[in-house]
């Protein structure tokens, strides 16, 4: 209706925001995990996160040992479990992958562990992520509160869309945690670029007709 962008009616924060590829699927072989996420660098990503929560412990750092091995140790390397852990097994896991380098360890527990994901942030150095499969502010005030997440990631639609999401972050940014989105695209994009606490795009490999530009690991807003 106003002509304008939404991050302009928001009030615009920055015109550029750090971006991942999301390209690392349990059922991509090693070799074929390497080949993406090598086009991931191409395109000029310079974060990709992949999915861990093999079988075995060995399984996961061999994963994340071929992708270190395509992308270099200049880039960034984050890794999501979604919710596949029992708090024992994310504490085990995620010292060995803070040991390998990796930038974050994403959503290890179900929603109803809030006391595992805070034990989890208390007891690793890396960053502890989540947030996606929260619905609204109050239950991200208690993540918060609890000092269970060093990242937040609000889902547009389960969080409650753009006026919730907007909250959401300007509360974490009062307790000085970063706020990153999960998924990807212009909407999130533009809510972004109004947060002064924003710190990642989540996004998949850019399609040809996609109106996402990446610029040496940047989205342009």
């Amino acid at each position: 209706t106003l002509g304008q962008p939404v991050h302009k009616i928001l009030g615009t924060y920055t015109n550029r925001i750090p971006a991942y590829a999301m390209v690392g699927w349990l059922n991509y072989g090693r070799d074929e995990l390497k080949r993406i996420c090598t086009e991931a660098m191409e395109q000029g990503f310079r974060a990709v996160k992949i999915k861990v929560g093999c079988p075995t412990l060995e399984e996961d750092v061999q994963r994340i040992e071929a992708v270190w091995d395509a992308i270099g140790k200049n880039a960034v390397l984050m890794v999501d479990a979604n919710q596949v852990f029992s708090t024992v097994e994310a504490l085990i896991r995620g010292r060995v992958y803070q040991e390998l380098g990796c930038y974050w360890f994403e959503e290890p527990f179900p929603t109803t562990n809030k006391e595992g994901l805070a034990e989890l942030a208390r007891n690793l150095e890396m960053r502890v992520a989540s947030g996606e499969n929260e619905y609204g502010k109050w239950a991200f005030r208690e993540l918060l509160e609890m000092r269970a997440v060093d990242v937040v990631q609000g889902d547009l639609r389960r969080a409650g869309g753009v006026t919730e999401i907007m909250e959401i972050a300007a509360m974490a940014d009062a307790f000085n945690i970063p706020y990153a989105s999960h998924g990807g695209g212009v909407v999130n994009l533009n809510l972004l670029a109004a947060m002064p606490n924003a710190c990642y795009l989540e996004t998949g490999l850019v399609s040809p007709d996609s109106p996402l530009r990446i610029e040496n690991g940047y989205a342009l807003v």
